[in-house]
């Protein structure tokens, strides 16, 4: 009986100290985004700016005469838990592991994106997406917004990747193609009159009489466009 109680007490200290030691705490930009309702209710209050903003622009102009850019990553499509993911692993950013991510095509939209574009399209403008998202990631992430109920035509007009590993992360360049992209599409004159993002690259130096609007991605990448990114502002 000692000889049992003993392999018991063996046992039990065995399996305390093989126990899986708890997953590292989330950085709080991250934490911020994944589980505070506050990021949340702060992204939908700059969709709605935003969206008043469309609506004055609306009644002064020809339906069909305007444009907003939207980037894709953290302003449109929220990819925490891909972040959430690399942190609890101890890992960090790679271009595998984001290629992986997107080709699981699992992000959910920011809270607003979905009636904001729909308030654009509802008021006679266009949407168009310009992201340093690989152009071999382009069928996913279109699949993806398909799966939050953004198509191209009926939501957004223009998607405009980047060639990896040697397209140029600036996107002025890329800016300043989408009027002649809707013009051959049968839209000419078109003006860029807003846009959307969560970094500093996701506008051009000059704005040139449009507005820009900036959605807290709690620092987890770029340079934000957020005064003080994260919690705590």
């Amino acid at each position: 009986m000692r000889i049992a109680l003993s392999c018991l007490a063996f046992a039990a200290a065995l399996a305390a100290c093989t126990t899986t030691p708890p997953a590292p705490a989330l950085s709080p930009g991250v934490d911020w985004v994944a589980n505070s309702p506050g990021w949340a209710e702060e992204a939908e209050a700059v969709y709605a700016e935003a969206g008043a903003y469309v609506e004055a622009v609306a009644a002064a102009r020809e339906p069909k005469s305007w444009a907003v850019i939207l980037d894709v990553d953290e302003t449109v499509l929220n990819n925490v838990e891909y972040q959430v993911r690399l942190e609890t692993t101890g890992d960090t950013y790679t271009p595998e592991s984001w290629h992986a991510w997107t080709a699981e095509k699992s992000a959910p939209p920011v809270p607003g994106v979905i009636d904001f574009i729909e308030k654009v399209n509802a008021l006679g403008g266009h949407v168009a997406l310009v992201t340093n998202r690989a152009d071999s990631e382009q069928l996913w992430t279109e699949e993806n917004l398909f799966d939050v109920g953004l198509t191209r035509h009926d939501d957004f007009r223009v998607l405009l990747t980047r060639a990896r590993p040697d397209g140029p992360s600036d996107k002025t360049a890329r800016f300043a193609l989408v009027p002649s992209m809707l013009a051959v599409q049968g839209y000419p004159g078109v003006e860029v009159v807003a846009f959307v993002g969560d970094n500093e690259g996701d506008k051009p130096e000059d704005l040139s009489g449009a507005e820009f609007f900036c959605i807290d991605q709690g620092a987890m990448y770029g340079e934000p466009c957020a005064a003080v990114p994260g919690p705590g502002r």
